[in-house]
């Protein structure tokens, strides 16, 4: 692959809009800052990186679980919502307290 430099001359050259050269260059910019990033965040020993890994999946794996609880939550409230009843009314009753059905 060609650096950005070379491409922005290249496209300079071709008498390219100034569009997309001013597109290509903000690309440039933008994956030469993701890479040296990475540099700097990546450990250099195996190990380091095998336990970053796998901090990574297990965070992963509890945003998804929560994904999942919020999802059924909000499943579990529409069909209360929809079958008219209030899940606040019912948490607030007195143990052994019965009211008639709507």
């Amino acid at each position: 692959m060609a650096s950005g430099g070379a491409v922005v001359t290249a496209l300079t050259m071709a008498n390219a809009p100034w569009e997309v050269v001013a597109v290509t260059v903000c690309a440039t910019l933008v994956v030469s800052l993701v890479l040296g990033l990475a540099k700097i965040l990546v450990p250099h020993e195996s190990a380091h990186k095998r336990d970053v890994a796998l901090e990574w999946f297990h965070y992963r794996e509890r945003r998804a679980k929560r994904r999942e609880r919020r999802a059924e939550v909000r499943k579990c409230r529409r069909r209360q919502r929809d079958q008219g009843t209030n899940p606040q009314e019912q948490h607030d009753r007195a143990p052994g307290e019965d009211r008639p059905l709507p």
